[in-house]
């Protein structure tokens, strides 16, 4: 390897080049769009995974520091917050996937 950058007509060339041997192997499609079924599902899992991190970090807290119950009504709603805000930038998401 030299220590001298690429120069731009290589790496343009180079672009090309993987560009073409992309679209010379068989059976290569771009994958599918969700389903209405597997986009839900997805969204679920994130906002009851965000749920459980909270609770579990709630309850950690109030174990370590003996605040019982503050600490887990606080993670429940720290993790229904970031839930709710993965849902919304899923949905987000699709939607402009939808439009463009």
């Amino acid at each position: 390897m030299s220590d001298d950058p690429p120069s731009d007509d290589r790496l343009k060339d180079l672009g090309k080049r993987i560009a073409e041997a992309q679209g010379q192997q068989p059976g290569h499609k771009p994958p599918p769009p969700a389903s209405g079924l597997g986009a839900a599902l997805r969204m679920s899992t994130e906002l009851v995974a965000a749920v459980v991190v909270g609770l579990v970090l709630g309850f950690g807290i109030d174990w370590l520091f003996g605040t019982r119950p503050f600490g887990l009504l606080v993670g429940l709603g720290l993790g229904i917050a970031a839930g709710f805000f993965n849902v919304f930038r899923l949905a987000a998401q699709m939607s402009k996937k939808g439009r463009g």
